[in-house]
């Protein structure tokens, strides 16, 4: 439990505030090179081939292309020309045999004349076997039984319900799919007004807070001075190394390495004190762990500055975008590359397991990403890397900087890393003004809480 507030911790001995251990910058640089680039890009092939297996690697694609293609199905009925322009953007984003079967079903599902379903499975690759051909080709010339509907969903999900029953009669959920097609879109269409509203009021909160950062009148809870610091930053290089290890375990030697460092990386920093001799009063003032103003207006600081973060946002958005396009038009024309296929972002691959799972599964991605994460990255990001920072550089440095590695350490990739950067600075600005985690924690916990729950309803 978060300890009440409490007043600014005494003028501390000058040892409470020694210099952080000469190996705490490296162990950071290596580590943010091991989870965020060599993990990804060194990966053993026999961890690849698991993946595979467990169809980890197709899934986040394919849940995205759920997603793209309910749209299009939806809007088929009100404009077919809109829906066949929707559905050429959508080959661009193919990229394996599981996409293509996934494409044609969709094509057959559609019903246009001008589509041509089985021209599209031609697309597919010489790693698709004989049987896996057959089967989607009877699924769209004569339609599947119920045990080849069931065999083809253990590939491709939610799609193997967009093929004909028996004899060419219509799917059995046509109806139910086309309902729900209906109803996510019309969901889609309102979360986009919401986001705007928001982005729209957390920008004019911006200005008015800097306006009066700029007359002083300022009402910022941080202080730099505050101390210790030197311990914060070994806190965070212990949490970031453990955690490299692990993966760097779970990549040569067994997955079971990476469970044990998550545990590990979360209870080894809080320790860490005691054997520095610092005070647990002072550390935990000093990273954040109070109850600021009291515990709901920190609550409600944190969600009415959620706005805030989702202005900063849209800029790290916007960023990635151009980047993305720019990216694309070197790759080649158009905005993708030789394949063909558009550049962006990598899916998270929390959206795999969510396509995947059943409600336990969707249960337990929403414990991980809007509870722990927001409690865990909070305390060390904006907690104990800020904190460190911050007795060094001014805001706009210090959130940069701890943006930049909390973005370099998620699995969307380099493109990704505006958008993310963005975000973790509107975090770092609720830290700032009101120096409890509680608000930065509430606004990560809102804004992960419901992208998933968006995730979980369309998928």
């Amino acid at each position: 439990m978060i300890e009440p507030s409490s007043p600014p911790p005494l003028p501390a001995p000058p040892e409470a505030d020694r210099a952080a251990a000469w190996w705490s910058w490296p162990v950071i640089i290596l580590s943010v090179f091991f989870i965020g680039w060599s993990v990804n890009l060194f990966a053993p092939k026999a961890m690849e081939e698991i993946w595979e297996e467990q169809g980890m690697i197709d899934a986040s694609d394919l849940a995205l292309f759920k997603i793209q293609s309910r749209v299009i199905i939806a809007a088929a009925p009100l404009s077919e020309d809109d829906a066949l322009t929707s559905l050429d953007e959508l080959r661009s984003y193919v990229q394996n045999d599981a996409m293509v079967m996934a494409l044609a079903l969709l094509e057959n599902f559609i019903g246009s004349e001008s589509l041509t379903p089985l021209e599209t499975l031609d697309e597919l690759s010489a790693e698709a076997t004989p049987e896996t051909r057959e089967l989607i080709e009877k699924a769209i010339e004569s339609g599947i039984n119920v045990e080849e509907r069931a065999k083809l969903e253990e590939r491709l999900g939610w799609f193997a319900q967009l093929a004909p029953a028996t004899g060419g009669e219509a799917p059995p959920q046509e109806e139910s799919i086309r309902l729900n097609s209906m109803m996510f879109l019309g969901l889609a269409s309102l979360l986009f007004m919401g986001v705007a509203l928001g982005v729209t009021v957390g920008a004019v909160l911006l200005i008015l807070q800097f306006r009066a950062a700029r007359s002083d009148r300022s009402q910022n809870r941080f202080s730099p001075l505050a101390i210790p610091r030197g311990i914060m930053l070994e806190s965070f290089a212990l949490y970031l190394g453990v955690m490299a290890l692990g993966d760097l375990g779970a990549q040569l030697v067994h997955p079971g390495f990476s469970y044990a460092s998550y545990i590990i990386a979360v209870v080894l920093p809080f320790l860490w004190p005691f054997f520095r001799g610092v005070r647990w009063l002072d550390f935990r003032r000093s990273i954040g762990w109070h109850r600021g103003e009291g515990l709901w207006r920190e609550i409600a600081a944190g969600c009415v500055g959620y706005l805030k973060v989702m202005a900063i946002a849209s800029i790290g958005v916007t960023l990635t975008l151009m980047l993305s396009a720019v990216v694309g038009g070197f790759a080649g024309a158009g905005g993708a590359g030789e394949s063909g296929v558009v550049v962006g972002p990598q899916t998270h691959p929390i959206v795999g397991w969510i396509y995947l799972g059943g409600w336990r599964e969707r249960l337990l991605c929403f414990f991980l990403a809007a509870v722990f994460a927001p409690v865990f990255e909070e305390l060390f990001f904006r907690g104990a890397l800020h904190r460190w920072l911050r007795g060094r550089f001014g805001f706009l440095v210090s959130a940069l900087l701890t943006g930049a590695i909390f973005a370099a350490l998620h699995p969307q990739g380099w493109l990704g890393i505006p958008a993310l950067a963005a975000i973790g600075v509107g975090f770092s600005l609720l830290r700032e003004s009101r120096d409890s985690l509680i608000a930065p924690m509430v606004a990560h916990a809102i804004n992960n809480g419901v992208l998933v729950t968006m995730l979980c309803i369309a998928l």
